[in-house]
């Protein structure tokens, strides 16, 4: 083989060693003696053999469970913290030189931000505040990582993962929590039952009332016209009103009169006894008329 053709296939095999393929979702970064030289994007990238190298950066999301750590809470209660966070790489040039171990980075602000947090707050606040302490966490982290290359996406706490004995006592102050609360719809339940039961009785009454008024305005409006009807036949006949008056009160008397006799042990005695002489005056002219 003449030394032409060995020179066309050194260069052939050094062409080849210097082609490279980057995929979709990855970013290479050529570094030339130990050096940054440049990004290179997705597809077919070039470099110079034993000159440069290419190192190939994901910047996919990528999630990141957190090993489970405890905590203290301000009422002096220890949880285990189950978080993770996403974060994506925006810049494979600082995500190389800027940042030795990022993903133990961020592990480390996460858990001194979380513990810092939540010893501020009681059990019960930090288990009803993960947004607030969300939003600390991504405050946190944005500061401290803007110049690493890489971007936090979403960080949160998954679970507080409370002690056992913990978890005994909140269950034994759900039932009480649960007793109560049956108890006091139950008395609610009966005094609304009682209120009701008194206001049918209380309407039961007064129609009841209402009714015997309105029989004793029917029967006293037929007493009236029967009244009226006598009176006016009596007037018609050429009677006068006091020879009228006077048979009225001779009729009261025989009707006390029957009341007395009877088994009654109450009497209504009529108030215009002292009228009595004029009454018999009356019947003595009724009598001469008849």
């Amino acid at each position: 083989m003449s030394a032409t053709l060995w020179v066309i296939v050194i260069i052939i095999v050094l062409i080849l060693m210097g082609v490279r393929f980057v995929q979709q979702g990855t970013m290479g970064v050529v570094v030339r003696f130990g050096r940054f030289s440049r990004t290179v994007q997705p597809g077919i990238a070039v470099i110079i053999p034993f000159l440069e190298t290419l190192r190939r950066v994901s910047t996919r999301s990528q999630t990141i469970q957190m090993p489970a750590s405890p905590v203290l809470t301000g009422d002096n209660v220890s949880p285990v913290i189950d978080a993770y966070f996403v974060f994506r790489v925006v810049n494979p040039r600082d995500f190389l030189f800027e940042i030795q171990n990022p993903v133990e980075t961020v592990q480390a602000i996460m858990f001194s931000t979380i513990r810092r947090v939540i010893a501020e707050m009681h059990l019960s606040e930090a288990m009803a505040a993960r947004d607030k302490i969300d939003a600390e966490l991504r405050k946190e982290l944005d500061e401290k990582t803007a110049g690493w290359g890489f971007r936090v996406e979403q960080v949160a706490i998954r679970d507080f993962q409370l002690p056992p004995e913990m978890k005994q006592s909140m269950e034994q102050q759900k039932i009480a929590d649960a007793q109560r609360h049956a108890a006091i719809n139950t008395a609610e339940g009966q005094k609304q039952a009682a209120i009701l039961a008194a206001e049918g009785q209380r309407q039961a009454a007064i129609t009841e009332a209402e009714g015997r008024a309105q029989a004793t305005l029917t029967v006293a409006d037929a007493d009236a016209q029967a009244i009226a009807k006598v009176y006016g036949a009596y007037l018609a006949q050429g009677g006068s009103a006091e020879k009228l008056q006077a048979v009225l009160t001779v009729r009261s008397l025989e009707a006390l009169e029957r009341v007395s006799n009877g088994q009654a042990t109450k009497i209504l005695v009529p108030n215009n006894l002292a009228s009595l002489a004029g009454t018999l005056a009356g019947l003595a002219e009724v009598g001469k008329v008849g």
